[in-house]
């Protein structure tokens, strides 16, 4: 095998994550093909402080090299990526998003990064997710598809500089939706790579719905989608007791995209909170 030749930078957000699946997924990450050497990881904890004193006696314990952990207040998956992002090494070709709750195949790394090369970093790119893959589509050919989530997903340095990381506006949820939007916006494409293998269980986000279509309301609002706005703020008006004088309030201070940057992205609000035309039908 042939040494790797870029420092990958992983960022990973805890949240009161049990031990066990924080490392279950650093065991993976300290078991890929891919030289350890290049590998930094960085942990943003956001949840109680006995994560991070169970992270840190983990990482002693298993006497594991290249990695930081530190702790920060609650501030969602974007910001809390952009936070981690700013404490990135000079020498890193590529940022990657990783979520505590699965874990990459051995090989993944490796071939995200050969994909990207392939591609001339031109774009960011994420893994298939198992045993349940996403249900939007992607060109088999090519990979290119609509948008790149954000569980697992490689995103060149500078392509992350240039667009300014997450917006911080959305807590959780759709944030990686909007972010791959604006990377199309600015000129490069979204890529799913097969080859690439992100074990990721599927969880019951029914407690979560408020979130959800108080993200959907907002994505909607920033990409000029007046239908789909409507539906969803009626979606989050249902699981909220405020007015919609109340609800269009917290949209007054959020910047749309323009129209030329909305045409450039073709942001998909046809099909639901699947972003992209469905897989399966």
């Amino acid at each position: 095998m042939l040494p790797a030749k870029y420092t990958l930078s992983i960022g990973i957000i805890t949240y009161n994550n049990p031990i066990e699946e924080i490392e279950r997924n650093l065991e993976a990450i300290y078991s890929q093909q891919y030289s350890q050497n290049k590998i930094h990881i960085i942990i943003r904890n956001q949840g109680n402080y006995r994560t991070l004193e169970e992270i840190l006696l983990l990482i002693q314990q298993k006497q594991w090299t290249n990695i930081d952990v530190y702790h920060g207040e609650n501030i969602g998956f974007g910001a809390g990526h952009n936070d981690i992002f700013s404490r990135v090494s000079s020498d890193s070709k590529a940022y990657i998003c990783l979520n505590p709750d699965g874990f990459l195949h051995p090989a993944a790394l490796t071939e995200l990064v050969n994909m990207a090369e392939y591609n001339n970093w031109h774009g960011i790119f994420e893994a298939i997710h198992e045993p349940i893959m996403h249900p939007k589509s992607f060109n088999h050919n090519t990979g290119e598809t609509d948008w790149c989530s954000g569980a697992c997903m490689l995103i060149p340095v500078d392509i992350y500089q240039k667009i300014n990381g997450f917006d911080k506006d959305f807590f959780l949820y759709c944030e990686d939706v909007d972010f791959s939007w604006r990377v199309k916006a600015a000129g490069y494409k979204c890529f799913t790579c097969t080859k690439a293998l992100f074990f990721h269980y599927a969880m019951d986000r029914k407690d979560r719905e408020l979130e959800i279509w108080k993200s959907a309301t907002l994505i909607a609002h920033k990409w000029r989608s007046v239908k789909f706005k409507k539906f969803a703020l009626n979606q989050w008006k249902k699981r909220l007791d405020l007015s919609d004088i109340d609800l269009n309030e917290q949209l007054i201070n959020v910047q749309q995209h323009t129209v030329d940057e909305v045409m450039k992205a073709n942001p998909d609000f046809k099909n639901g909170l699947n972003f992209s035309k469905p897989m399966w039908r």
